[in-house]
């Protein structure tokens, strides 16, 4: 039930973003607009349309700005509190994900991947996802997919303690 509405309320904003409502429901909606996301806008357009949607999806610019600010200020503890909440609240867009470390996760069997394409995967989900998690929630970000394992590696590394 709980990603079920994490999902309509994604493919709201993200219908919204890309000028596209997909005629389908659910997930399949969801890969359906993806796929004329990645047909239909340019790179910039692209990573714009992402990021919106994950803003929107978030609670918009205030709440983001907000966990920007969290972010910048208390980078270690936001990487770990990242680390827990991402497994519930992207379990609808990937599927299960398992915590590896402190800030490090594993998509087992990534549902965007399997559903999509690895080119889909590179240019919607991980330039655009490290990019908005590192810029605008202020914890570097980085994902590693393994399209034959069809797995993806997740790790929010907080910068350097700076010396005192």
């Amino acid at each position: 039930m709980f990603d079920g509405l994490l999902l309509r309320r994604f493919l709201r904003a993200h219908a919204h973003r890309i000028g596209y409502r997909s005629p389908a429901t659910g997930y399949a909606a969801l890969v359906d607009e993806t796929e004329y996301e990645y047909a239909h806008l340019s790179g910039a357009e692209l990573v714009r349309a992402v990021h919106g949607s994950y803003t929107d999806w978030m609670g918009g610019r205030r709440v983001v700005g907000v966990m920007g600010r969290l972010g910048r200020l208390a980078p270690r503890a936001a990487a770990r509190t990242l680390t827990l909440a991402t497994p519930h609240l992207f379990r609808w867009l990937v599927g299960p994900i398992k915590r590896t470390g402190r800030t490090e996760l594993v998509v087992e069997r990534c549902r965007f991947l399997t559903s999509t394409s690895p080119e889909i995967c590179l240019r919607i989900c991980k330039g655009p996802t490290e990019t908005f998690f590192t810029d605008s929630l202020g914890i570097p970000t980085t994902l590693t997919p393994d399209f034959q394992r069809s797995t993806c590696d997740v790790s929010f590394t907080p910068p350097p303690r700076r010396p005192r």
